[in-house]
């Protein structure tokens, strides 16, 4: 049956193969003498038999000897081109798959398996790069190859763009770095090959691609930028006294003052509570009927009175609304009230409620459960040593790891942390609230992040005033 059969061997094409043909049938395409050995051996020549001397092979545009293919060349283009798909691939993957579930917004979730589709697209593409580099069984495989550079490409320059940001070194940025850096060799090797040669009607395909590629970019931009940005956190914020009781002891000259704070989530984003104080002030004065003329005025107190004099204040309560890491969802309030224990011959002309708070808007990151934790100075532990504050005193502390909603921020930039600070010495501020990376030695840097990129807000509430004869008279 062998002596039966003819073969013959096309002249080489542009990369070096040459068509093999049994009996006027294709059988394949040939790099080297031994492809087409196994070849003709799987088309019923004998195994021994010599390709070159054998008679019943027929050559044209060069003999046994014309394999102008560069094999190792072409293997390792092959081998790059692949292994950077690959990596490309991994790349999309892990960075959208947090978001695929755990993103706050709906665009977030979007974006989340937009990247992780993607991932599997380059994947796709990394197989039809291995056969345009190889026999192109597929036809538009190279088409196929160049988009996923092209995605690289594009992806790759987004997460640099993001990382000119800050300009922070940590060792993820070394993969899209150097990813970028493969995909500029990537696009310029594979556009040489002119891929889009196998397509029909090139120029509408690639105008589609881009038209469609610009209404998703759009798309995308207006539900995950511009619709977040717009809905307002709002919230209803009120501190007030209550009436006040007498003991029920007799003996004992005290009345207690409820004081209630409420904090309302009015609007359509929920937000975190980072910090939060409230307190009772005091106010006395020193009487003085028998003045004719106002003073005090030009040494900008604010405001003066003809028959008191600059009143004192005296802090006689200082406590907190909730402890940091709770949140208000819309609609939800938060209620609490305490009591102020006072004498009724307490020297004082008048009482001021106050609270304020600092939140976070939930929908542009979330914190780990650490943050619930309470911290304090005066007890060292792994937490509190990670915050250097030689100027804090006696302080509590509460850090956390921040997660930006999109994780294209998280893993452009070091790791922040949300840190709240509560001072318990007797300081001008209640409070700190700061979002920073670690430095060096694994302690807070201090390099604040911009409080409008996480939409960080000190809020207060009203202060409520009421007199301290009004309290008296108001005894039950």
């Amino acid at each position: 049956m062998s002596q039966q059969k003819r073969a013959v061997v096309d002249p080489p094409d542009s990369r070096g193969l040459r068509e093999v043909r049994v009996d006027g049938v294709t059988v394949g395409r040939a790099w080297s003498l031994r492809e087409l050995r196994r070849l003709l051996t799987r088309s019923g020549f004998p195994k021994k038999m010599d390709p070159a001397v054998n008679p019943a092979v027929f050559w044209y545009g060069g003999g046994p000897g014309t394999w102008p293919d560069r094999s190792l060349r072409r293997r390792a283009t092959l081998v790059l081109l692949v292994a950077g798909l690959l990596g490309s691939a991994a790349l999309l993957v892990d960075v959208g798959r947090p978001d695929l579930f755990g993103a706050l917004t709906f665009a977030g979730r979007v974006m989340g398996w937009i990247f992780v589709v993607g991932g599997f697209l380059q994947a796709v593409a990394a197989a039809a790069a291995f056969d345009y580099w190889s026999k192109r069984f597929f036809k538009p495989s190279g088409a196929v190859a160049l988009a996923g550079v092209i995605i690289s490409l594009v992806v790759c320059t987004l997460l640099l763009g993001l990382w000119m940001q800050e300009r922070e070194y940590f060792p993820y940025c070394l993969s899209y770095l150097s990813l970028w850096v493969w995909s500029l060799w990537a696009t310029w090797r594979v556009c040489r090959e002119k891929p889009w040669r196998g397509i029909a009607h090139p120029r509408s395909f690639a105008l589609g691609a881009i038209a469609s590629g610009l209404v998703a970019a759009v798309n995308l931009a207006y539900s995950g930028l511009y619709q977040p940005t717009t809905a307002i956190a709002q919230a209803r914020y009120q501190v007030a006294f209550g009436t006040p009781y007498a003991s029920p002891e007799a003996h004992k000259p005290i009345m207690y003052v409820p004081v209630t704070v409420t904090l309302e989530n009015t609007g359509t984003v929920p937000f975190w509570l980072l910090a939060s104080v409230i307190k009772v002030t005091g106010a006395s004065s020193k009487s003085r009927p028998k003045e004719t003329l106002i003073r005090n005025w030009r040494e900008g107190w604010g405001e003066s009175q003809l028959y008191a004099g600059p009143p004192t204040y005296n802090l006689v309560y200082y406590g907190y609304l909730e402890d940091p890491g709770g949140w208000l969802d819309p609609g939800d309030t938060m209620r609490k009230q305490r009591v102020i224990q006072l004498p009724r011959n307490a020297p004082f002309d008048s009482l001021e409620a106050s609270s304020t708070v600092t939140t976070m808007r939930k929908d542009h990151g979330s914190i780990d459960g650490e943050f619930h934790t309470n911290h304090w100075s005066w007890k060292p532990d792994e937490v509190t040593k990670r915050v250097e504050c030689a100027d804090c005193g006696d302080s509590g502390f509460n850090l956390g790891r921040l997660r930006y909603d999109s994780n294209l921020m998280n893993v452009t930039r070091k790791p922040r942390y949300v840190l709240s600070i509560r001072y318990v010495s007797d300081r001008l501020e209640d409070y700190t609230v700061l979002v920073s990376p670690m430095n060096k030695a694994g302690k807070i840097s201090w390099n604040d992040e911009p409080e409008s990129r996480l939409a960080l807000v000190d809020d207060g509430a009203t202060p409520s005033t009421v007199s301290f004869a009004q309290l008296l008279k108001q005894l039950r």
